[in-house]
């Protein structure tokens, strides 16, 4: 076990590896994906911003997708302007899916590829959907270990992304949510109320390499 410094409250964990999938090989266009709004708030105003897919403000067409029909739903997309630690971002969508966020650097924000068990800010983690990760989200109060461990094999069954030597996938606890497991990536969300690898998967394999326009980053 490995504490992810500085944040004392991360710990990822390892675990062995299994089989690889298979990813899809077209990329839709986006005119084909539903179109989305440009919003922010009090914590994460649109002024002086731009959307990352149109440039402007109003109605756009969030991340692309691998295959179609697209896996989850398109969210609103929120500014990724980035702020400064200890400021605290309130996003419009709980679990979030684009937003203002910190930008600290690989291993501190965006945070360590991996699965932990502590709940991180979303103010960190939320620049890894930035750099095109999906993140997979469980909220267990009574304990979901089976699950768990079910999730760190899975990510560690995946291949690597090109150019990197890891998956751009994290595990995380997210508490507040409404179901308890659900799959998110820039400007998508996936409720799974009813614990599937095979959906996590779906929305990997859907999403990946298809994140904001920071995706080539670590």
């Amino acid at each position: 076990m490995r504490v992810l410094p500085p944040l004392a409250l991360a710990l990822a964990l390892a675990v062995a590896a299994c089989g690889a999938p298979t990813a899809p090989s077209n990329n839709p266009s986006l005119d084909q994906l539903p179109t989305i709004q440009y919003v922010g708030n009090s914590t994460c105003p649109t002024s002086s911003t731009a959307n990352y897919f149109a440039g402007s403000k109003g109605s756009i067409k969030p991340a692309g997708v691998n295959n179609l029909p697209a896996v989850g739903q398109a969210i609103d997309e929120m500014p990724h302007t980035h702020v400064q630690p200890p400021a605290q971002v309130s996003y419009n969508h709980n679990p979030p899916t684009s937003g203002c966020h910190y930008n600290l650097g690989y291993g501190d924000a965006p945070i360590q590829a991996g699965a932990y068990n502590k709940v991180v800010p979303a103010e960190y983690w939320v620049h890894n959907l930035e750099h095109g990760y999906t993140v997979a989200l469980y909220n267990c109060p009574s304990g979901c270990s089976t699950q768990f461990q079910q999730l760190r094999d899975w990510y560690h069954s995946l291949p690597a992304d090109p150019n990197f030597a890891y998956p751009k996938v994290i595990i995380i606890p997210w508490p507040t949510m409404d179901v308890p497991f659900a799959a998110v990536s820039w400007d998508w969300y996936d409720p799974i109320p009813n614990f599937s690898i095979a959906e996590f998967n779906r929305f990997y394999l859907n999403h990946r390499y298809q994140g904001a326009p920071e995706a080539a980053g670590p």
